[in-house]
C-alpha cells in the first residue's frame, strides 16, 4: 500500500505542475476588475518607522473581533507601521474606526487571490521597499500572540537570516516557511527575486494552488537566490522533541482516542512523512518553543483529527499569560 501511494504521488506530481502552469497563465491573461474597493488613510501612529507590516483580515460579516485588535496592538507596539487589508465582503464604518488608530493605510478589497492576493496589494501600496528595514506579513488565521510580540522578535539574530517565520514545513516535499506570520529583512526586500515574485504573482482563487505557488514558491524563489531562511521552531527539531517524548511515555495509559492518535503520530514521524507542524505539533510548539500562535482552523474544524486539540484552553492558560477568553469569544461568535 505504501509503495502504491508513493507511485501515485510520483505520477501525480507532473500533472499538478502542468495544471498549476495553466491556471497561473490563465490568471495572468484574464483582466479582472481591480481587487481594491477602497483605499483609506489610518491615523499612522508610527510614520517614522522603517518597519512595515501587511495585516490581512477576513470575516464573513466584516467584523473586527477582540483578537484582531490584540494582534494590531502587538504589531504596533513592536514598531510596525501597519497596512490593514480586508478581504471581507462587508466592511462597516464601525469596523474602520476600530482599526484606524493602529494603521497607516486601510485597503478594502475583493477576496481575489485570498491572503496572497491581499499581501500582493498591500506590498504594492508601500512607497519604497528599499527604504524599509523589515516587512512583516501576517494574516488573521491565527490566535495570539500569547507573549509580547516584541519578546519573540527580539530573540531573532537578524545577522543570520534574510527572512524568518514561526515554523517551517516540508509538506508537499518542498521546504518552506509558513506565511501566517513571516518577516523579510533588508537583503530580501531589496532583492530582485522578492520584487519580481510579487509583481508577477497572479490572483488565483484556488487554495491548493496558492499554497504551492504562493507560500511554498516564495521560500523556494528566495532560497534559490541564496537568501537565508530561519524559523522560531525548526520542523525537524520539534519532530525529534516529540519522538523523544513519545518514547519516554510509551508505557503510559491513555484514553483510546489519545492512544490512537499517539500511535498515528509515532508512525508518521518514524516514516518521515511531512505533516503540518501547526496542527500536529501545536502543544509542544507552545510549551517547549514558546510559539506565540495557534491556528484558528485547528480549534474550529480540526481537519486532521488531533485528539489533544480540545485541551488548548487549559494548556495556553497554564503556560502563557494570554487571556484565553479572547479566543473563546471569537469561537462562540
Amino acid at each position: 500500500m505504501t509503495e502504491l501511494k508513493s507511485f501515485a504521488r510520483l505520477v501525480q506530481a507532473p500533472l499538478i505542475a502542468i495544471q498549476d502552469l495553466v491556471i497561473g497563465a490563465a490568471a495572468r491573461l484574464v483582466r479582472r476588475k481591480l481587487p481594491a474597493r477602497e483605499h483609506l488613510r489610518g491615523d499612522d501612529p508610527l510614520r517614522s518607522s522603517k518597519k512595515a507590516a501587511i495585516y490581512v483580515h477576513f470575516d464573513s460579516q466584516g467584523t473586527i473581533h477582540e483578537y484582531h485588535i490584540h494582534q494590531l496592538r502587538e504589531l504596533m507596539e513592536a514598531g510596525f507601521r501597519i497596512t490593514f487589508v480586508s478581504n471581507a465582503p462587508h466592511f462597516s464604518d464601525s469596523s474602520r474606526r476600530m482599526v484606524r488608530p493602529f494603521c497607516k493605510n486601510i485597503i478594502w478589497r475583493y477576496n481575489v487571490g485570498y491572503d496572497f492576493g491581499a499581501y500582493k496589494d498591500g506590498i504594492a501600496s508601500l512607497e519604497n521597499l528599499d527604504q524599509i528595514d523589515t516587512l512583516a506579513l501576517m494574516n488573521d488565521s491565527i490566535y495570539g500572540p500569547f507573549w509580547k510580540l516584541t519578546e519573540t522578535l527580539s530573540a531573532i539574530d537578524e545577522s543570520r537570516y534574510d527572512f524568518w517565520g514561526i515554523v517551517d514545513s516540508w509538506e508537499q516535499r518542498r521546504y518552506h516557511l509558513q506565511t501566517f506570520f513571516i518577516l523579510f529583512f533588508s537583503k530580501a526586500l531589496r532583492s530582485t527575486a522578492f520584487k519580481s515574485f510579487w509583481r508577477r504573482y497572479p490572483y488565483v482563487n484556488n487554495k491548493p494552488w496558492v499554497i504551492r505557488n504562493g507560500e511554498i514558491e516564495l521560500t523556494q524563489v528566495l532560497a534559490y537566490q541564496q537568501m537565508r531562511a530561519g524559523a522560531l521552531a525548526s520542523y525537524w527539531s520539534v519532530a525529534e522533541t516529540i519522538k523523544d517524548r513519545l518514547e519516554a511515555f510509551e508505557s503510559a495509559t491513555l484514553p483510546p482516542a489519545k492512544e490512537t492518535f499517539r500511535a498515528r503520530l509515532r508512525r508518521l514521524l518514524l516514516t518521515g512523512r511531512p505533516i503540518n507542524p501547526m496542527h500536529f505539533f501545536w502543544d509542544v510548539l507552545i510549551t517547549d518553543y514558546k510559539c506565540p500562535f495557534i491556528k484558528r482552523e485547528l480549534l474550529k474544524a480540526n481537519p486532521a483529527g488531533i485528539s489533544t486539540a480540545t485541551e488548548w484552553a487549559e494548556l495556553i492558560a497554564s503556560n502563557t499569560p494570554h487571556d484565553v477568553s479572547v479566543i473563546q469569544k471569537h469561537l462562540a461568535s
